[in-house]
């Protein structure tokens, strides 16, 4: 599941990610957020690689927590947010199966994880300097959520472009607002009027993107136990 703009990323992290410049970025970081100092990295390519699940340097806890730290002190140099996308190009990549990443809108693969990264940019700079304890599965949700927005809205594009009621009957989707964004909508609301985000983080990752809890927990490193409980609390909490 490699595309060209996936391998130009990782050819540019090889180039940059061991750089003095990545070098002066990691310790800044590390000034910061004592998580990251604990990890005793001496670049952000020794950050990004620890991270990954298969190199057993970290529990699933603790490199969500690295996620956590970085995304915290994002503002902090530039490369930081740069090693936050390496990090999770795992995560991009494990979407294209779920979202269908050869249909509508994209032609390919490239295009779709063109689109993925992207957003990623965009979630990470939206969300700089913000404590999410959660923050790799909140980024890679905030993904999902805008690329399925993306297919939609193109669905219905084309829905409007077809004459014949039998092309519109084959098109899946309603022309308004689908249950999805309806309770997407709630629960933002619910969180301005008080529902915690934690609450509201769970129950967007499972009613809206419909994530299974194990999921969600995997992703956390919550337990479902726990999950189960704070989704029950924000159910609760809009539709009161």
């Amino acid at each position: 599941m490699d595309s060209p703009t996936i391998r130009q990323l990782r050819n540019e992290w090889r180039a940059i990610g061991s750089s003095r410049a990545s070098r002066t970025a990691c310790h800044r970081l590390a000034a910061c957020e004592p998580v990251i100092a604990r990890l005793d990295v001496d670049d952000l390519a020794d950050l990004v690689s620890s991270l990954s699940h298969s190199s057993g340097a970290l529990s699933r806890n603790e490199a969500a927590a690295a996620i956590a730290a970085m995304l915290k002190s994002a503002t902090v140099d530039v490369l930081i947010p740069r090693a936050i996308i390496q990090g999770l190009i795992p995560g991009i990549l494990g979407l294209a199966g779920r979202l269908e990443g050869t249909a509508a809108p994209w032609c390919d693969l490239d295009t779709f994880y063109g689109d993925a990264i992207s957003a990623l940019f965009e979630q990470i700079t939206t969300w700089s300097g913000t404590l999410r304890p959660y923050a790799a599965g909140d980024l890679l949700s905030g993904v999902r959520t805008k690329l399925r927005t993306l297919r939609v809205s193109e669905a219905r594009h084309r829905s409007r472009r077809l004459d014949s009621s039998d092309g519109l009957d084959a098109l899946p989707g309603s022309i308004g607002p689908s249950g999805e964004e309806l309770l997407a909508a709630f629960i933002t609301e619910a969180t301005e009027d008080g529902l915690a985000a934690n609450d509201a983080a769970v129950l967007y990752a499972t009613r809206v993107l419909g994530l299974p809890l194990g999921e969600v927990a995997a992703l956390s490193g919550i337990s479902v136990r726990r999950l189960g409980r704070r989704q029950s609390t924000a159910i609760a909490f809009v539709v009161a």
